[in-house]
């Protein structure tokens, strides 16, 4: 749940309160006056103003009796994205990779302890995803998340994980204890990629690389395919693609 906005300490309450409503609907979907106001621990009255400043404004929409995102959001999102020279950069360098060029490759940031979206490539070998741009999913369930947790300082890692209450569990083979998940990130640091072998979705692998050179929002590139493809030469070949990706993209990332 949401923490309690009621005593938020900001110089702009109202935006504040505003942005928590935005990723709400963004989490979770369309949601009523009711379920919002429970969800932030607003008063509905305050709910309510906001709800119709941001309709105002096109960020969001009513749906029955509920609210959802707007499509004003979609559009300042696609102007992030086409200002954003990595996104740019990962388009075009994806489509000249020996062997990645034919998988679904995927670019991301850390958002604290998620993982959040940016682009997509699309091979000639496509698998279902749930990864639209923009999403987020819990970076220890994840390729790229896992490689951009690896590649923090050791203080910052133990920062962010020491705020982990459960470990996500979406497939039997997801991390239950932290020991494993640590023991999984020391592998990733000494091998140089990370490996969801099917944590996130049964049947689907992923490798993921992080960008070097520590850039200010760790970033990662990742490939994903049906694990029934997957084998030591096609591994070999594809860490080492994601690994020349993630080097030429890591200037870029720099400030």
């Amino acid at each position: 749940m949401t923490r309690s906005l009621r005593d938020v300490d900001s110089r702009a309450p109202a935006v504040t309160r505003a942005v928590a409503m935005l990723e709400e609907l963004a989490r979770r979907g369309p949601l009523s006056l009711t379920e919002l106001a429970r969800s932030l621990d607003l008063a509905k009255s305050t709910v309510a103003n906001l709800c119709a400043a941001l309709e105002d404004s096109h960020l969001i929409r009513r749906m029955d009796q509920r609210w959802a995102l707007g499509y004003k959001v979609v559009e300042l999102g696609q102007g992030f994205l086409a200002g954003t020279d990595l996104v740019t950069e990962f388009r075009r360098a994806a489509t000249l990779l020996p062997v990645a060029a034919q998988e679904t490759l995927l670019l991301a940031v850390l958002d604290d302890l998620d993982v959040v979206y940016l682009a997509r490539h699309d091979g000639n070998q496509p698998v279902r995803l749930a990864s639209d741009i923009g999403r987020r999913l819990p970076a220890v369930v994840t390729a790229l998340g896992k490689a951009m947790l690896a590649s923090l300082p050791p203080a910052e890692q133990d920062r962010r994980l020491a705020t982990i209450g459960e470990l996500p569990a979406y497939t039997p083979r997801s991390h239950r204890s932290m020991d494993a998940l640590r023991r999984d990130l020391d592998e990733i640091r000494q091998r140089g990629y990370a490996l969801d072998d099917e944590q996130n979705t049964e049947g689907v692998t992923c490798f993921g690389v992080a960008l070097p050179g520590g850039p200010d929002t760790p970033t990662a590139v990742s490939a994903t395919m049906l694990t029934a493809r997957v084998t030591p030469d096609l591994r070999e070949s594809l860490t080492k693609d994601l690994t020349t990706l993630a080097t030429d993209l890591s200037r870029l990332a720099r400030p």
